[in-house]
C-alpha cells in the first residue's frame, strides 16, 4: 500500500506541475491571439479557448503516460497493478482539477467578457446556461476522463501491435470513417437508417423526442465507455512491452 501511495502522490504532483504551466501558456497566448484578431477585425465572435485546449492536453497526457511514466516506474520496481491504479489516479485528478478550473473560468469569462465577445462553453452550448454549474463540471469531467482514457488505451494497443499491423489498423479506420461520412451525409437507400441512428445518437447525448434534456444519459454513458476503456487498458498493461531492445529485460511480467 506504500508503494501504491508512493505511486499516485509522484502521478499527481507531476501533473499538477504541467497543469499550472499549460495554463500560464493559455494566459500568456489566448490574449494576444485574440487582440491581433480584434485588431483586424474590429470585432471577435464567439469563441472558446479553454475546453478544447484542456481536451488536447489531456489528451497528450494519456499517450505519453505509456512511454514516460510506465517505463520509468517500471525500472523503479512498481509493479504493472500499481502503475496502472496510479495512472487512473493521475487521470482522475487531471480531469477534476481542469474541468473545476475550466467550469470556474468559463463562468467568469462568460460574464466579464459579455461586451466584447460571446464566449461559449462546451457544455452550455450543447445544453444551455440553465443547468446548474455541478452538472457542467461533472459533465466535463467525464469528458476530459474518457479523452485521456481513450489516447492511453490507443497507446498501450499500438505499442502492443506490430507496427505493420498497426499501420493497417490505421489505414482501415481511415477508409471505415471516409465511408462512414459518406453514409452519414449522403442521400440513398439508407436514409431511414441515418434516421433512427440519429434519434439514437441525440437521445444518448441527453436530447429526448419530446424536446426535454436527461442529462443522466450522456453522464452515465461517458463514465461506463471510460471504464470500458481502463479495463482494456489494465488488460493490456498485465503484458505490455516497450518496443526498445535495451530495455526489454526489464518488462518481465509480475
Amino acid at each position: 500500500m506504500k508503494k501504491l501511495l508512493t505511486v499516485i502522490r509522484y502521478e499527481c504532483e507531476t501533473s499538477f506541475q504541467y497543469i499550472w504551466v499549460f495554463y500560464l501558456a493559455l494566459a500568456c497566448i489566448i490574449p494576444a491571439i485574440s487582440g491581433i484578431i480584434f485588431l483586424l477585425a474590429s470585432k471577435v465572435g464567439s469563441i472558446n479557448c479553454l475546453e478544447l485546449n484542456s481536451i488536447i492536453f489531456v489528451s497528450i497526457v494519456g499517450i505519453l503516460q505509456m512511454k514516460e511514466d510506465f517505463r520509468m516506474l517500471m525500472q523503479n520496481g512498481f509493479t504493472r497493478t500499481y502503475i496502472f491504479l496510479g495512472t487512473m489516479a493521475q487521470f482522475v485528478f487531471i480531469s477534476g482539477l481542469m474541468s473545476l478550473v475550466d467550469t470556474l473560468l468559463g463562468t467568469a469569462l462568460r460574464v466579464l467578457l459579455s461586451g466584447y465577445c460571446n464566449y461559449q462553453t462546451i457544455f452550455g452550448s450543447l445544453y444551455g446556461y440553465g443547468h446548474p454549474a455541478v452538472l457542467g463540471w461533472l459533465w466535463l469531467f467525464l469528458v476530459y476522463l474518457l479523452f485521456s482514457s481513450l489516447c492511453f488505451f490507443f497507446a498501450l494497443a499500438l505499442n502492443r501491435m506490430p507496427k505493420k499491423v498497426s499501420i493497417f489498423i490505421g489505414a482501415a479506420a481511415g477508409v471505415l470513417l471516409i465511408l462512414g461520412a459518406s453514409v452519414l451525409f449522403g442521400t440513398g437507400p439508407w436514409d431511414s437508417f441515418k434516421h433512427r441512428f440519429a434519434a439514437l445518437a441525440a437521445k444518448s447525448f441527453g436530447f429526448m423526442a419530446d424536446g426535454t434534456i436527461r442529462l443522466v444519459y450522456p453522464l452515465f454513458l461517458l463514465l461506463l465507455y471510460a471504464g470500458l476503456l481502463n479495463v482494456c487498458s489494465y488488460l493490456f498493461i498485465r503484458r505490455a512491452e516497450i518496443n526498445d531492445p535495451a530495455a526489454k529485460s526489464l518488462f518481465s511480467l509480475e
